[in-house]
């Protein structure tokens, strides 16, 4: 069923389809702290409070991405919960693609569609695990919200995806300092925090 904006996956074809183009350039069974990109996706790593890749702003930074990168199209999948869940509890699949041209609107429909009308079922709410990919497969964005970020990864260090109303940190930042206060969110400890930003600084550098 074809929304005015967005194409959501009514059938596991579908589905599958998105979850080919999403694979392509991220591991979809990796978690935080391992490095969840393939090659294709490039070699910049930069992170982004997760909350914000829920919003309807978020469609500004993969505005920017699709007129970078000539992305066609936009594929968004979620893996956790998993795609059960989503077929037992709402009927629905957990993904949904928009064309580049559509992005500004059709990013924020596709997250906040309501499942049999049921708006515990979109996707911004329920999303624990999340990845976005463009057509071109040369970026990608891998986000947790346990961890509370998402990691993009492009080819290129600068870009105008800097330039949008959504803060993009690079990796000099103190993950406190954009997460839960202590006793709030989910913990990490010290030694996925090390694991995380030896493999943001070691492959998401340019390296």
């Amino acid at each position: 069923m074809m929304s005015s904006f967005f194409k959501r996956a009514t059938s596991q074809a579908d589905f599958d389809r998105l979850t080919e183009t999403v694979g392509s350039v991220v591991e979809l069974k990796s978690r935080l702290p391992a490095w969840p990109f393939r090659p294709a996706a490039g070699a910049f790593g930069q992170v982004i409070e997760y909350d914000r890749v829920l919003g309807d702003d978020f469609a500004e930074v993969l505005v920017a991405l699709t007129r970078t990168y000539l992305d066609q199209s936009v594929a968004t999948v979620v893996l956790g919960p998993d795609v059960q869940y989503y077929r037992t509890a709402y009927g629905t699949l957990p993904g949904f693609e928009v064309e580049a041209a559509w992005l500004e609107a059709g990013y924020g429909e596709g997250m906040r569609y309501e499942p049999r009308g049921d708006p515990t079922g979109a996707l911004a709410y329920t999303a624990n695990v999340i990845a976005v990919a463009g057509s071109a497969r040369r970026w990608a964005l891998w986000g947790q919200r346990d961890w509370e970020i998402a990691v993009l990864c492009t080819p290129h260090d600068v870009g105008p995806w800097l330039d949008t109303s959504v803060p993009v940190f690079g990796r000099d930042l103190d993950l406190d300092a954009i997460r839960s206060p202590a006793g709030w969110g989910v913990p990490l400890s010290e030694g996925e925090r090390r694991e995380f930003w030896r493999n943001l600084r070691l492959r998401g550098s340019g390296w």
